[in-house]
């Protein structure tokens, strides 16, 4: 009979054992020629669970939720998206460059008249703060720009505070989406990784005059988190990063992961994210 018990209890270590094999993913992006992708998203298809390489390429996801059979993404902005499933029979995951034709362009000698103006929540207080809702890498907070009709809002910057700083860098990416029919696009608008690392607390600012990004009609822009790194009074991996808000500058909007839906709420007092541009205002 004790025999039969330790038995029975093996059986079912083994079992659990087997099933936490994928708990923990780890590999390389990298092109065609070999060399490591920087801030490519990773994420484990319809769950959030999802992290971003580093500069070298190399990636690493811990999770007991990672099943066999679970479909892993890749996906980066200068990259074709590629679906591997679990378990990944390689460390060095290629992507293949993404070949994109280029925007007609309409060229005029007509001068056009504008207004510039700022647009979104723009503020500096640490008594109303946001964070992202996720740890993972990879993760995005944003606000909805409302674009007034038949005008059309050229970009050239966008700013946010950071009122509180408890690292000694963090890394994000600043992306743009399109808002057709009330729905948020999950492609990205910019034609560049708009990578910014920061130090200290206060204003940051992110030049956007040479990307050309003009729109018509609302949509998002949006901060993502992809890299860190900690000081060495830190006794967490994750700390909050907080940033300046207002109340009524609503909603909120989220996702943790670039292939997940947006989440669109409405949290107390209307609470959103800090974030406002200067935009060129011309008529449509």
């Amino acid at each position: 009979m004790k025999i039969y018990f330790t038995s029975k209890l093996l059986f079912i270590a083994c079992l659990l054992l087997a099933s936490s094999t994928f708990a923990q993913i780890k590999g390389k992006c990298v092109d065609q020629y070999g060399k490591g992708i920087p801030y490519v998203n990773i994420s484990i298809k319809e769950k959030s669970i999802g992290t971003v390489s580093n500069l070298n390429g190399d990636f690493f996801i811990e999770n007991s939720s990672i099943k066999e059979n679970d479909a892993i993404i890749f996906s980066h902005l200068n990259f074709e998206k590629k679906t591997i499933e679990i378990p990944i029979k390689t460390n060095e995951i290629q992507l293949v460059t993404k070949m994109e034709s280029l925007k007609e362009v309409v060229v005029s000698n007509r001068k056009r008249k504008f207004k510039e103006k700022i647009v979104g929540t723009k503020t500096e207080t640490d008594n109303v703060v946001t964070c992202f809702t996720s740890n993972n890498l990879g993760t995005e907070i944003g606000k909805i720009i409302t674009v007034k009709k038949n005008k059309v809002y050229d970009l050239k910057s966008v700013q946010f505070n950071i009122p509180d700083f408890e690292y000694k860098s963090v890394t994000f990416r600043i992306n743009f989406y399109e808002i057709k029919n009330d729905t948020i696009s999950f492609i990205k608008e910019n034609g560049k990784d708009n990578i910014i690392k920061i130090t200290k607390s206060g204003m940051v600012k992110f030049d956007l005059t040479n990307q050309y990004l003009s729109f018509e009609n609302d949509f998002l822009v949006a901060i993502e988190w992809i890299d860190f790194e900690n000081n060495g009074n830190i006794k967490n991996e994750y700390n909050t990063i907080k940033f300046s808000s207002t109340v009524f500058s609503g909603p909120y909007v989220s996702r943790d992961n670039i292939n997940l839906e947006w989440q669109n709420k409405k949290l107390i007092m209307n609470v959103g994210v800090g974030i406002h541009l200067k935009v060129n205002e011309y008529s449509n």
